[in-house]
């Protein structure tokens, strides 16, 4: 985030007090690059260059004003996206590379988590039944714990996205809260959260390449690796764009709670509530109504009823 707020701070006609601050966290940011990493904290720096990049074009192509903020956060990350595609393509960097290095990252998180906890379930079990099922125990976490490992590495690309355009907007608060005379736009509220509609697309392409694609492999017409890279890229896309529906259709959901007059924190505890219990339920309610907002405009709906 750190990289960003000083792009924005930088960017929006500084005064002296936010080009300090700006240039305190440049400052940061190069005296972290210097120190000991490995080579996917290299690869997370360099992330957060491209990010920085990518929300400079952003703001000067479609800033706040006119895109809104998410808009603007989405073309940042848009830019940062295209950027390293185009550097994996004209380096030696690969995806399998960057496949590797994660797995090895967070797998040795893994393992510390789990040495740690083999440690603090050994023999201080006050019985032997529960001396005996604490490895078993310490295991099925390993195991469940690997997968998760397999799945991020996978998906790295779009949980980067999700997790960069999240940054953006902690910081654009951040921004406001210090800028002497910071721009106009502020952040939505999650019942107003919505972006361009054209966006839809990205479902669409997710789709055909995960159920198109397979089934063309099937008719002998595309070949396997053909088939594998399409689902790799259409597995991110999938979750990317998934997740902005989603948020979406949380959106939807809070409005229709404003509308029906639960204010407050009701429908957030309720919310959370829901998530704990109904968690695939939850997302797959948010999912459709994020997708379908884009024909249907529930909150226009709604609005139009109320009055």
């Amino acid at each position: 985030m750190a990289l960003p707020l000083a792009a924005l701070l930088g960017f929006q006609r500084p005064g002296r007090r936010e080009a300090l601050t700006a240039a305190a966290l440049v400052g940061l940011v190069a005296w972290s690059a210097f120190g000991p990493a490995d080579d996917f904290a290299r690869f997370e720096l360099a992330w957060v260059f491209l990010l920085a990049g990518g929300l400079v074009v952003a703001l000067a192509w479609r800033p706040p004003a006119v895109a809104g903020v998410v808009g603007t956060g989405l073309v940042a990350v848009a830019v940062a996206a295209v950027a390293g595609a185009v550097l994996m393509a004209v380096t030696r960097f690969s995806w399998a590379e960057l496949h590797w290095l994660a797995t090895r990252h967070y797998g040795a998180q893994v393992r510390f988590v789990v040495g740690a906890l083999a440690t603090a379930a050994g023999p201080a079990g006050s019985t032997a039944d529960s001396t005996a099922a604490a490895p078993a125990m310490v295991d099925a976490i390993e195991q469940s714990a690997l997968v998760m490992v397999r799945v991020v590495s996978q998906m790295l690309p779009a949980f980067v996205l999700v997790q960069s355009l999240a940054a953006i907007a902690v910081a654009w608060a951040v921004y406001r809260a210090v800028a002497r005379n910071p721009e106009s736009a502020e952040l939505p509220a999650l019942r107003d959260f919505r972006f361009n509609d054209h966006l839809i697309w990205g479902v669409v392409l997710a789709l055909t390449a995960l159920v198109v694609v397979p089934a063309l492999t099937g008719m002998g017409v595309v070949d396997a690796r053909v088939e594998g890279a399409a689902r790799l890229v259409g597995g991110n896309l999938a979750v990317f764009f998934g997740s902005l529906y989603v948020v979406r259709g949380l959106g939807v959901a809070f409005a229709t709670a404003a509308a029906m007059g639960l204010g407050g924190p009701a429908p957030v505890i309720i919310g959370l509530i829901t998530m704990v219990f109904l968690m695939p339920v939850v997302v797959a309610a948010s999912l459709t109504l994020g997708v379908t907002d884009t024909w249907v405009d529930w909150r226009r709906r709604l609005g139009t009823r109320g009055s």
